[in-house]
């Protein structure tokens, strides 16, 4: 037997490395490859020569090519002994130093749950050879801005690489101050609506400043402006978080209209019941007529016509160029004209022609109440009724001249009383 004279050379990761190098490798790799260059017939023993709990060989002893697993750091030597087809030995050795992983740890510099637009720093406890964060940034510290979770790998200067621990990192949305305001009108609400976009499932606190040392709190906020003038309104919000976002608009609050108008004629009546209106308002246009009667009208200057007496209150709603209104009430009194025809004679006969005597007249059925009598020549009430439907038929009274008298409450609630005299003809 003799002794191969060669040197063998052994192969890391398909990489040649030349006898009584060291080999620099890293804590818990397994399945590090190691290989010599292989000829027809040899058989190849691999030993490993140190502390037992550093490195074993997991399979492939007794061929050109095995694995070993790195258990601990620590140093060791890994022997080869080749026996060819003719009995020949040939032997290597390498110097394997195993190297413990990095043990990266990333902090925060600061709060890691912030509002858009801020930041926070992310650095990392010791210095490595390289760097790279899952955002691929290649620095020994980041600013994260977004939400997500950040870890960094690192390789040292004996190559070993390890991965940080992990920070959770939360950018909150900041909401959007927004409001719009409705009626800008001296003595009339003012309503600042709140329009903000709030991020969903956010809540915020609003506080409303009205440019006046005013100051509210809520949603939307109701206020009565008593100077006109321009006010700096601003809405300041903040959500939960802390987020907060402000708005400032110039509100202009305007003078009101004068609201008048005329009407012609000045008394109306039953028999006359049309009544023009006119608008004098200043600055302004009718925005809306009630006569009182449930009827409405958008005219400039309208006319009406009422169908019962009464008393009615006529408001006039006039509105500017601003939107700002005004109004005024106007009471109007429609008279009742207490109209009877009472004939002067009747002839109870039976022959259906002029048989009854009592009064006829416009709107009778409106009375609020009535009596009718009759009173013979020496002063006897010989009828009464209190039914305008009912007449007097004569009762058998002698041919001769009777009095009347008719009093009754009309539409209005006013007493009226009329009398006369009757001449019964047979």
């Amino acid at each position: 037997m003799r002794v191969l004279a060669y040197i063998l050379l052994l192969f890391l990761l398909q990489i040649n490395i030349s006898a009584q190098n060291t080999i620099h490798l890293c804590e818990g790799d397994t399945a590090e490859n190691f290989a010599v260059p292989a000829n027809n017939g040899s058989t190849y023993n691999w030993t490993i020569q140190g502390s037992s709990n550093i490195a074993n060989i997991v399979s492939g002893n007794g061929t050109e090519h095995i694995v070993i697993d790195l258990n601990n750091t620590g140093v060791f030597w890994l022997h080869v002994l080749e026996i060819d087809a003719n009995f020949c030995i040939g032997k290597d050795s390498v110097l394997v130093e195993v190297h413990p992983k990095p043990n990266p740890n990333i902090s925060a510099v600061g709060p890691i749950n912030f509002c858009q637009g801020d930041s926070v720093l992310l650095q990392v406890d010791s210095l490595y050879s390289s760097f790279l964060w899952n955002n691929n940034e290649n620095s020994s510290y980041i600013y994260a801005d977004i939400t997500d979770d950040y870890f960094v790998s690192v390789t040292d200067i004996n190559g070993c690489s390890n991965t940080s621990n992990s920070i959770s990192v939360v950018s909150y949305a900041n909401p959007i101050a927004s409001f719009i305001v409705d009626g800008l009108c001296l003595d009339y609400p003012t309503y600042f609506i709140d329009q903000s976009i709030i991020p969903l499932g956010q809540s915020t606190s609003n506080i409303w400043y009205l440019g006046n040392g005013e100051i509210f709190y809520g949603d939307s906020v109701t206020y009565t402006y008593n100077q006109i003038g321009n006010y700096e309104v601003g809405l300041s919000i903040q959500n939960e978080f802390g987020c907060k976002d402000s708005l400032i608009q110039i509100v202009e609050v305007n003078s009101n209209p004068k609201a008048d108008f005329t009407y012609d004629p000045l008394t109306i009546s039953t028999l006359n019941p049309e009544i023009n209106f006119t608008n004098t308002s200043l600055d302004a246009v009718p925005f809306l007529w009630h006569f009182g009667d449930s009827v409405f009208s958008v005219e400039s200057d309208p006319l009406h016509i009422y169908e019962d007496p009464g008393i009615y209150e006529v408001m006039l709603i006039v509105e500017d160029d601003n939107e700002c209104k005004d109004s005024l009430t106007k009471n109007i009194i429609m008279y009742y004209d207490f109209i009877l025809h009472i004939p002067s004679a009747f002839t109870p006969n039976n022959d259906n022609d002029n048989d009854t005597f009592g009064p006829s007249g416009l709107r009778m059925e409106k009375y609020k109440t009535y009596d009718f009598q009759i009173y013979n020549q020496w002063g006897d009430r010989i009828f009464q009724t209190s039914d305008i439907n009912e007449w007097w038929d004569g009762n058998n009274a002698p041919a001769e001249v009777y009095n009347w008298i008719l009093i009754i409450t009309d539409e209005l609630g006013k007493v009226r009383q009329q009398n006369g005299v009757v001449t019964l003809i047979r």
